[in-house]
């Protein structure tokens, strides 16, 4: 399961470039992860003695989550925050790709 949402996060972050704030606001509603159900999440992993892999999948939807935070405590991003945005969907990708490659080729 946390390959196939993390999936869908993705795919919705790409709309965050060009959507209209209700839009936005439906879409952070459906796919926030707090960080307390990903730790659920990793406890449950390991409870049922998943993989790693798994475990990296089930931690991935917190990345974006770093941008956000360090724009609101620590930097003021500017408007160019596409390319943070970017490079955040990019590494997320390659993430679970090599996670689902690792959990289900391997």
């Amino acid at each position: 399961m946390p390959f196939v949402y993390t999936s869908i996060y993705l795919i919705c972050m790409f709309f965050y470039w060009f959507a209209s704030e209700t839009v936005l606001a439906i879409l952070d509603t459906l796919f926030y992860v707090s960080p307390i159900v990903v730790a659920q999440f990793l406890v449950l992993s390991k409870s049922l003695r998943l993989c790693k892999w798994h475990r990296t999948a089930c931690s991935l939807p917190l990345i974006p989550q770093i941008t956000v935070v360090l724009d609101h405590t620590f930097i003021n991003f500017s408007e160019n925050v596409a390319i943070y945005s970017v490079a955040t969907m990019m590494i997320m990708s390659a993430l679970l790709l090599i996670a689902a490659y690792n959990v289900f080729l391997k």
